[in-house]
């Protein structure tokens, strides 16, 4: 902005300068010669050099930004964390089932005898113990009071990853569109800036000849030289300016050390957009924007956390089952050394004093973290009703600039053209004329400035009501 200011005012200050000498000008005939080449045209040869086609223009420039955005990568391992979050609660619905094999030396015992009427029957003590056994449990209550709530939760976490994905490379592709637009503005000024250096440069070496002729006084001359110093200036400043931005547009799309052009003729007339309420507008934000569907989903994911996790404050039922084959069996008595087979199955309930206590903890905390987020969407909600207000006043600015811009260019074109023709007719004076043609370059300054601007303005309004979602 200070740089457009001070080439504003560069070319502001440039008439007075040039259409007040202190010493009479020469005569008509022998110093209003008109140039060989019309500046105004070359002007527009060069803008129009300027854009290419199959240049790159703002939706190819948002549509490559979302692809080498580190904030999108970032966003893609979160989904694929929270798919492998989800595969996981998936499977806690799958019956416990375990294997154990085992081998044990027991200690030397004494044989236990046994006296009956005279016969001694003896229990003898083995030493060796193989088991091999089979657990199956299966968690009944939970199937029906904590996996559906677990799973559905993780399945909506999953759905928030992926919602705060797309959200990102909307943004990424928003900020790109953005810096595409200040790129061409940049390239734009430094084309204005070097038009206006050169043709400060030419009334300086006409001056200079005037100065020479002593028909010039020296504090015009060097009044001029100053402007020539501060339009160098200016010069310097917008190309350093314009290789910044390029920079930054360069980043944002991962163009590397290609060569980049303009391809989208910021001269072109935009469709209107529709005219809608503020109320109206928010509606379709509220229903367009993924940052308000990443909030409500993850409100419902929190509430589903919460249903399961109340379930812990429950007695548990499981049914269980066992499958023993053991050299001895502990089952079989007397004890044999041989394999045999044994099975059990049951029910039991069970409640824990510790995962009540710990239950009640963990749906204090997401209670708490399901306020953080219904805080946040109502934060949200009035940020962007101010978002979309300034987005609305902003285009509605901008197009009112397009049309005052136009005025103004049409009438410093008309100015430029009597100027000239006057010229031709030996009734008006090169300084004139380049007084004409510095306002006609101020007005091409603002009409082009308000066309980016509209552009800028009507890219902001479409993200801010969720457009560019859709």
């Amino acid at each position: 902005m200070t740089v457009r200011l001070t080439l504003a005012l560069l070319l502001a200050s440039a008439a007075p300068a040039f259409s007040q000498p202190k010493q009479p000008a020469p005569p008509p005939a022998k110093t209003t010669a008109p140039p060989a080449n019309d500046p105004i045209d070359q002007f527009q040869k060069e803008l129009d050099a300027l854009f290419v086609q199959g240049g790159l223009t703002a939706d190819q420039a948002a549509s490559r930004a979302g692809g080498v955005s580190p904030t999108v990568e970032r966003r893609t391992a979160e989904v694929d964390a929270a798919i492998a979050q989800a595969e996981a609660s998936e499977l806690s619905r799958v019956p416990q089932v375990g294997v154990k094999a085992s081998y044990t030396r027991l200690s030397h015992i004494d044989p236990f005898v046994i006296p009956i009427q005279g016969f001694d029957f003896t229990i003898p003590s083995l030493q060796n113990s193989y088991l091999l056994e089979g657990t199956l449990n299966v968690n009944l209550s939970d199937y029906v009071l904590r996996y559906p709530k677990l799973v559905n939760a993780a399945h909506l976490a999953e759905q928030v990853a992926s919602v705060t994905k797309k959200n990102s490379v909307i943004g990424a592709g928003q900020d790109a569109r953005l810096a595409y637009y200040e790129w061409v503005r940049s390239k734009l000024q430094v084309l204005i800036a070097e038009r206006q250096l050169a043709q400060v440069r030419a009334t300086l070496t006409q001056f200079q000849a005037l100065a020479d002729a002593q028909r010039l006084s020296k504090a015009d001359l060097m009044r001029v030289q100053a402007q020539e110093a501060d339009a160098d200036q200016t010069l310097d400043q917008l190309k350093n300016l314009s290789g910044l931005r390029e920079e930054q547009l360069r980043l944002l799309i991962g163009a590397g050390p290609e060569e980049l052009k303009i391809g989208e003729d910021i001269r072109a007339d935009l469709a209107a957009m529709p005219t809608t309420g503020l109320d109206e507008a928010m509606t379709k934000a509220k229903g367009q924007r993924l940052d308000f569907r990443q909030l409500d989903v993850g409100i419902q994911a929190k509430e589903k956390q919460r249903e399961a996790e109340l379930a812990n404050e429950l007695p548990r039922l499981s049914a269980f089952g066992v499958a023993d084959y053991a050299r001895p069996n502990q089952r079989v008595f007397p004890q044999e050394d041989a394999f045999k087979f044994t099975w059990q199955v049951g029910l039991q309930a069970t409640w824990t004093l510790n995962d009540t206590l710990i239950a009640n903890t963990n749906d204090h905390r997401l209670r708490a973290e399901t306020n953080e987020l219904r805080a946040d969407r109502a934060n949200l909600e009035r940020s962007a009703r101010i978002e979309v207000l300034q987005s609305q006043q902003a285009v509605a600015i901008a197009t009112h600039a397009l049309i005052t811009s136009q005025k103004g260019l049409n009438a410093a074109e008309e100015s430029y053209r009597v100027r000239k023709e006057l010229l031709n007719a030996d009734r008006a004076t090169a300084v004139e004329l380049v007084d004409a043609e510095t306002e006609l370059t101020r007005a091409r300054i603002s009409a082009l400035n308000a066309r980016v601007d509209l552009r800028v303005a009507m890219a902001q309004l479409a993200h801010a009501v969720g457009d560019d979602a859709r």
